[in-house]
């Protein structure tokens, strides 16, 4: 299994430099991991995870959620220390490759962890090919309005997502 370890800021304003000038901190990672989704899917056995630098307490590694689990790093720790750390955890574990465009403190300490590396703006090239490939299989547009579910389907779905009482 290939895992993907994402400098997520660093790609994100490569990405979307406007919504990240704008401070539209939460779309942006919401649109870019949607993306991350849909390449996963057709990457076949990949995972990502995404380290965000954070402030405050920072969080741990999500549960895996559709192959991408998140951190945010804690207050005085840097995404590049916790993508080194993961790169050292994960490798031996299957292909792993480092996605960020910061090489000063990534790429020089990365020798001897058969860990490849490539920078944010390929990723992005690398994401976008995979999405526009032709032959993807789009959803079909359709004009027509959806048919309304009927009562016990959407008990299923509340009992499915233990929201029933």
């Amino acid at each position: 299994m290939k895992t993907y370890i994402i400098d997520g800021y660093n790609l994100l304003w490569k990405l979307l430099p406007e919504r990240m000038e704008r401070a539209e901190l939460e779309g942006s990672r919401q649109q870019f991991e949607s993306k991350l989704v849909d390449f996963i899917s057709l990457a076949g056995e990949a995972r990502v995870i995404l380290v965000y630098d954070g402030k405050g307490m920072g969080s741990r590694l999500s549960e895996e959620r559709w192959g991408i689990r998140t951190c945010f790093t804690p207050g005085g720790v840097t995404a590049d220390e916790r993508i080194l750390d993961f790169a050292e955890e994960y490798s031996g574990k299957g292909e792993v490759c480092i996605v960020t465009s910061d090489l000063k403190d990534i790429a020089r300490r990365l020798g001897g962890n058969r860990v490849t590396h490539i920078k944010s703006e390929a990723f992005i090239r690398l994401l976008s090919g995979a999405l526009d490939k032709p032959g993807k299989k789009d959803f079909p547009q359709s004009t027509e309005k959806p048919s309304s579910l009927k009562r016990e389907e959407i008990d299923e779905w509340l009992q499915e997502f233990d929201l029933k009482d």
